[in-house]
């Protein structure tokens, strides 16, 4: 057997492998043995019957798929010990030549396992940002909360104003082109496209009216930026929103003492959460650098594993939207090669980092034992006011004791990260 090998990169190895014509007879003569076995042909009890004979009830693509079948493995199995190969994934197979008295030839494209050369990776230096919480920031999530608990009631003596909610059935058409099909809507008067509600406000129920819109040149939308769209509007209902007023009665809603205190737990919370989003960024920071320090290979095989997971889940997510993946591109603006290159881009980034901090853990040796898991349950029980076993009963919902372990190295190798890094 002759088989002959090329690395076209570091993830790869083809291999071109040619089974001698004795081999492929003795293969072909093998699988017409096993048809005969349970081959019906008059006059010839099952296995008797002549090869000859034979070959007028057994086709031959049958007899090739089996020999196939039959001589790929075993090949391929001598080739990879001969190259001293290790393969880290199954071979994609193409077969080049299978004719009757000729060599059998195929290549094996054999994905390698990853291969990680890790740069530097103490020493970093990176940027903090700066946590400063302003006044505006805590009025503007203040006003969150006061929007976030309005009321509204049905009015129907006065047509829309701005802040109402409007129910209405909506159809729309591009320059050109007639509206399509009524959609019922939920339309929030204040929060539109400029335009828009100026169209629509005094409409009273049952009510329509047709106008025209353009949209902004930077309108997220590519197939929307700066086009004229028609819109027919007919007003079902009008709510009237009724937003608390931000007083101490408002603050004691929210379980506070007054509305001072109120503000005092905003301004803490959102400085929780800056200085947390400003760690994350740190954390990002690093290891961009240390993957940009390094060298990582893998297989495009792992890529499409992930890619499988990623857009399995992504369904899932639509799904409980009541979208479908063509609505999703159709409103996001973005075609097919757009949605599958941004999958395979994540995929790529997430893969990449991840054996490179795996890398690191095995360089410093960081591990996460399974008393160091057993202690963060008993931290989320008493933080979650639960038992242990509805913690340990939700975590085997979301993948166990094995997801909750890898999160743990994960934030151990970014805390070890952190240590050696200069940060300012």
């Amino acid at each position: 057997m002759q088989v002959t090998a090329e690395q076209p990169n570091a993830s790869e190895v083809e291999l071109k492998i040619e089974v001698p014509v004795e081999t492929v007879a003795e293969t072909i003569e093998k699988v017409y043995d096993e048809f005969a076995k349970r081959t019906e042909v008059p006059g010839f009890r099952k296995g008797k019957a002549p090869r000859a004979m034979l070959e007028r009830f057994v086709s031959l693509e049958s007899v090739r798929r089996r020999a196939v079948d039959l001589m790929v493995p075993d090949a391929y199995t001598k080739a990879i010990e001969q190259e001293k190969i290790e393969p880290y994934a199954d071979p994609d197979v193409e077969i080049v030549q299978f004719e009757t008295e000729q060599p059998f030839i195929f290549k094996a494209k054999v994905p390698l396992p990853p291969k990680i050369e890790l740069g530097e990776y103490k020493g970093i230096e990176v940027e903090r940002p700066k946590v400063n919480i302003t006044d505006e920031d805590v009025d503007a999530q203040l006003k969150y909360l006061q929007e976030s608990r309005a009321t509204s009631e049905k009015v129907e003596d006065r047509g829309i104003q701005n802040g109402d909610i409007a129910v209405a059935e909506i159809a729309s058409g591009m320059e050109g082109e007639e509206p399509g099909e009524p959609r019922r809507s939920l339309i929030h008067v204040g929060q539109n496209i400029p335009g828009f509600d100026d169209e629509i406000i005094g409409l009273k129920p049952s009510e329509q009216r047709t106008f025209t819109i353009k949209y902004p040149d930077d309108f997220e939308q590519e197939e929307l930026k700066g086009k004229n769209v028609t819109f027919l509007f007919k007003l079902d209902s009008l709510r009237e929103r009724h937003v608390p007023e931000l007083n101490d009665e408002f603050a004691k809603a929210l379980n506070q003492e007054n509305l001072e205190a109120l503000k005092e737990d905003v301004r803490k919370h959102l400085t929780q959460s800056a200085e947390d989003n400003a760690d994350k960024e740190v954390e990002r920071k690093i290891v961009d650098e240390v993957v940009a320090r390094s060298t990582v290979s893998f297989p495009d095989v792992l890529v499409e594993h992930e890619m499988g997971h990623d857009l399995h889940d992504f369904q899932h997510r639509l799904e409980r939207q009541n979208l479908t993946i063509e609505q999703y591109l159709k409103q996001t603006g973005k075609s097919q090669d757009e949605f599958i290159a941004e999958l395979r881009q994540a995929a790529q980034d997430r893969l990449r980092n991840g054996l490179v901090l795996g890398e690191v853990s095995e360089a410093e040796k960081l591990e996460v034992s399974d008393a160091d898991v057993d202690a963060e349950i008993d931290r989320i029980a008493a933080e979650e006011k639960a038992t242990r076993e509805t913690v340990e009963a939700a975590l085997e919902a979301r993948g166990g004791r094995s997801m909750l372990k890898n999160s743990l190295l994960q934030k151990k190798i970014l805390d070890f990260l952190k240590s050696v890094s200069v940060i300012k």
